[in-house]
């Protein structure tokens, strides 16, 4: 039984432990807040749970938890390294989580002992007087905003928008009725009323919206700022002197609705070096440090370095700036169907080591979902929960069983074997920085391929026959709630060991003019492919729709639809030409190249759909 529980953390309680909270065993447990870091003392039957701050109650009952595991009496502690522990959660990039789905992350991100939620949403919140923001986006009405404010607040988390006020902001400028406040592109035009209309009704709608007074502000990557429209009416300027306008009228309408702002540091950056993030030679504009007020926070994001002193350089260039410092690091779900986990791992030990050595104590995880969400934000839980190991300083030794209390029952190394896939021949762990084969083998062409001379036709097969092996048996070792993104893994990766050296096949066949290994591949292989091809849509369908609204998945059904319909292309180009229609196959005669020159036979890093799936210009344009 509990005592000195208040209300949120009894609504809580609930949450964690909706089977009961059979392992106290017969153990009252009081409840306390004060002191420094967590604390857990049993002493026979009975237990104290001492809290810093009580949003650490989550984490304080996973210390609990292994209290009472060793048996007997014993006194465990933690300190965290960061008084803020957030992950942001992408809900911009075509999937918009479900009710259901935020507050099983929610829940399991409270346990880890995370503080912040942040909610990335470009124009995925519905705007009053703005109809075509966000329009059949599946964007969050206000009052479905507050629900899951509620749901956050009675778990100790801050849940935090995360908003675009300059950039990336081209789902909404894409319409006409947004051409007055577009500069170029997905940019905003500053110095223009319109454009601080629009801003100021983001504002108030969060502010009715959300009960925190924090706004993540973005500004991150506009990289043609007053480059479109803004030249054409005012002639150039100096963009630094336009970015920091643009942020002190921002800042002002913040300050209006009640919000201190934070926002993305790299366009300072990239304006003083001609777009280089990380130039070494870098020098700060001291008119940066006089714009930015005391309450204002620059979020340093790097979720590629694997030079630890690259951390320190730039945490020691962003001094220069200011003194409030977030630290955003990346759990890779961005590089097409399966997580990089290992790559995330790997990154995060240098990068809190640097954190650590430089006195930064916010933390952000992000989770971003770029060019179709095709990723579960449940695959990537291990980097979540390693973060959250970091902080607490707890090492490698609870991580498997944390792991487990946190996300309802599922096992670590299981967990991880979701990363497998993405460990080709060519990229073995912890994965090259952004090299995401599966991705672009899944969807180039099966007559024109553009990267088939970046593979193996043997070996390649093989790894994904073995993921398969893996994932069927990981499959097993979780509970039903999560077994379905073993499906949906275990299916793709029998469409890979399908198609990944399909194209070779073909162009060896054809080229040898082996006519009956090539009426093998139509009448088999290519039958085989589809029917797979198939399954694994229809796994996916349960997989997204289980998760996420239904808007979005169009553009998934527009991929594999157009893959398949290739397929079927394939094989008709295929039987015209055995049966004597087709006197040739251009496709299969063109010379072979790599996609990168001097690449052949190494993955790649390639982001887009587009680029993977033809040569051709797919906007018409």
């Amino acid at each position: 039984m509990f005592f000195g529980l208040n209300a949120a953390q009894q609504a809580a309680l609930e949450a964690y432990y909706p089977q009961g909270t059979g392992f106290l065993a017969g153990t009252d447990v009081f409840v306390e807040t004060g002191g420094a870091g967590l604390e857990v003392t049993v002493r026979q039957s009975r237990a104290v749970l001492r809290l810093e701050r009580p949003e650490l109650f989550g984490r304080g009952l996973l210390l609990l938890e292994d209290a009472l595991a060793l048996g007997g009496d014993c006194r465990l502690c933690e300190t965290p390294s960061y008084r803020e522990l957030g992950m942001l959660l992408d809900c911009s990039r075509n999937a918009i989580p479900t009710f259901g789905t935020f507050c099983r992350l929610a829940v399991s991100l409270s346990k880890m002992g995370y503080t912040t939620l942040q909610l990335y949403m470009e124009d995925t919140y519905q705007l009053e007087g703005y109809p075509y923001f966000g329009y059949r986006r599946g964007g969050y009405t206000e009052a479905e905003l507050r629900r899951m404010d509620d749901f956050a607040a009675q778990l100790g988390l801050e849940l935090v928008p995360a908003i675009q006020t300059l950039a990336h902001l081209g789902q909404s400028l894409k319409w006409k009725a947004f051409e007055p406040v577009r500069d170029l592109g997905d940019i905003l035009l500053i110095d223009d009323e319109n454009t601080y209309r629009l801003i100021g009704a983001m504002f108030a709608s969060l502010a009715r919206s959300f009960r925190s007074r924090r706004v993540n502000i973005g500004m991150d990557e506009a990289h043609l700022v007053g480059l479109g429209n803004y030249l054409r009416q005012h002639g150039y300027q100096d963009r630094m002197q336009l970015m920091l306008r643009h942020f002190d009228r921002v800042y002002q309408l913040a300050k209006q609705h009640g919000f201190s702002v934070m926002l993305w540091s790299d366009m300072f950056f990239r304006l003083a070096t001609g777009g280089d993030y990380y130039a070494p030679g870098c020098r700060v504009d001291p008119a940066i440090r006089a714009a930015l007020p005391p309450d204002v926070t620059l979020i340093y994001w790097d979720y590629y370095s694997e030079d630890p002193a690259l951390y320190d350089r730039m945490f020691q260039k962003h001094r220069e700036m200011t003194q409030n410092l977030l630290f955003a690091g990346g759990a890779w779900k961005w590089l097409g169907y399966f997580p990089g986990n290992g790559f995330s791992m790997h990154v995060a030990d240098l990068a809190h080591a640097s954190c650590r050595k430089n006195g930064v104590d916010r933390a952000l995880v992000t989770a971003w979902a770029d060019n179709g969400a095709e990723c579960s934000p449940f695959a990537v839980l291990p980097t979540l929960q390693y973060w959250a190991e970091l902080c607490y300083q707890n090492g490698p030794a609870r991580l498997e069983r944390h792991f487990s209390s946190c996300c309802q029952g599922a096992d670590l190394q299981s967990f991880l074997c979701l990363d497998e896939p993405q460990y080709t021949p060519g990229n073995p762990k912890p994965g090259r920085v952004s090299v995401n084969p599966t991705k672009y083998l899944f969807y180039q062409d099966p007559l024109c391929g553009l990267f088939d001379a970046h593979l193996d036709p043997a070996s390649y097969p093989a790894h994904f026959a073995r993921c398969a092996s893996l994932l069927t048996e990981a499959r097993q070792k979780n509970p039903a709630c999560w077994q379905y993104l073993f499906d949906t893994s275990l299916a793709l990766c029998r469409v890979l060991e399908q198609k990944c050296a399909l194209g070779r096949q073909l162009r060896q066949a054809y080229q040898a003019g082996d006519r009956a290994a090539l009426q093998a591949l139509q009448r088999e292989a290519l039958p085989a492919l589809r029917s797979s091809l198939r399954q694994f849509l229809a796994l996916f369908h349960r997989q997204w729709l289980q998760e996420n609204r239904a808007f979005g998945l169009d553009v998934i059904d527009l991929r594999v639809g157009g893959l398949l319909q290739r397929l079927d292309t394939a094989a008709e180009r295929l039987g015209a030409y055995l049966g004597g229609a087709a006197q040739r196959l251009e496709e299969l005669e063109e010379p072979l190249l790599p996609f990168e020159p001097g690449a052949a036979g190494q993955d790649l890093y390639v982001h887009y759909w587009h680029s993977m799936v033809s040569v051709s210009d797919l906007s018409l344009n």
